[in-house]
């Protein structure tokens, strides 16, 4: 029975197809047309899948606009994909202008990039480095856990302690 849940695991934090890069576009609330490999060029990206209905999402969402407001003028971007039906985007809106989170948004109401990028469950987040690899994974939410992913994007951005 252990073996089993191990092997699951395993397929779940294994389960990215090898690519050279991951090259996708995607429109955000504010109609921005924006293509991932822009954004990875210029630092790293924090792809974080989110939804209203998810309470470990919005408690993480608190977290990563303290983490990008502290390091995006050193290059860092994080790109929030809300998972929400398209009955919602006003919703979603609301929540992001109430809660002042500064950071890009876009929607993904069919769930295409979470299945692109081999999401099971929400919140889910990658963080990509300068040249398109994925350098790190979380699934879920606990807190504790923006500061693990505040080490991973001090290692990726040069001179920043």
């Amino acid at each position: 029975m252990k073996l089993s849940y191990l092997i699951i695991t395993l397929f779940l934090f294994v389960n990215i197809p090898a690519q050279t890069k991951i090259n996708f576009s995607i429109t955000t609330l504010n109609n921005k047309k924006i293509e991932l490999p822009n954004l990875y060029s210029k630092g790293p990206v924090l792809i974080n899948f989110w939804a209203l209905w998810c309470e470990p999402c919005k408690e993480e969402m608190r977290q990563l606009n303290q983490i990008y407001k502290k390091y995006k003028d050193s290059g860092f971007t994080i790109l929030g994909i809300n998972q929400d039906s398209p009955k919602s985007v006003s919703k979603v809106r609301a929540y992001v202008a109430s809660h002042k989170i500064d950071f890009l948004i876009a929607l993904d109401p069919d769930f295409q990039y979470l299945q692109k990028m081999n999401g099971q469950s929400i919140p889910y987040s990658l963080l990509f480095d300068t040249d398109g690899n994925i350098v790190y994974k979380n699934v879920g939410y606990l807190p504790g856990d923006e500061t693990k992913l505040e080490n991973e994007i001090r290692k990726l951005l040069p001179g920043v302690k």
